[in-house]
């Protein structure tokens, strides 16, 4: 197991925000505009949820990657478990990744879904 202590501080390097499933040809084309961001990528996990990750660092991060405000963190970090860190996971954390826009459109097309998905998305309507 990866101890803090071992680490590069990897949970301080990145922020990955919850999103709404795309639904529709919309939706898709937001994730092509994401992806078209430097340290962006979007994926669906491994429950199920999908995911915004952006590569960036804390601006708490000191250069010996340790916390330069340890004692007034975000309860985020201090409720963060080294038990559950995506450093000691098993397997990769994505079902599916999106690095680029690229990467979309081709898994449109081998889905079928860029024939099949509607425009815009029904709740639209």
């Amino acid at each position: 197991m990866v101890t803090c202590e071992e680490c590069k501080a990897k949970c301080c390097r990145y922020i990955a925000i919850e999103t709404d499933e795309p639904d529709c040809l919309d939706d898709w084309d937001q994730i092509k505009w994401l992806l078209m961001h430097e340290g962006v990528s979007v994926y669906l996990d491994n429950e199920g949820d999908w995911v915004v990750e952006v590569i960036t660092n804390c601006k708490n991060l000191d250069e010996n990657n340790k916390c330069k405000i340890y004692d007034t963190r975000p309860d985020l970090c201090q409720d963060h478990d080294v038990e559950t860190c995506v450093m000691n996971g098993e397997g990769k954390v994505e079902k599916i990744l999106f690095k680029t826009a690229e990467d979309v459109d081709k898994y449109l097309k081998k889905t079928g879904l860029d024939k099949t998905l509607p425009a815009e998305s029904p709740d639209d309507e």
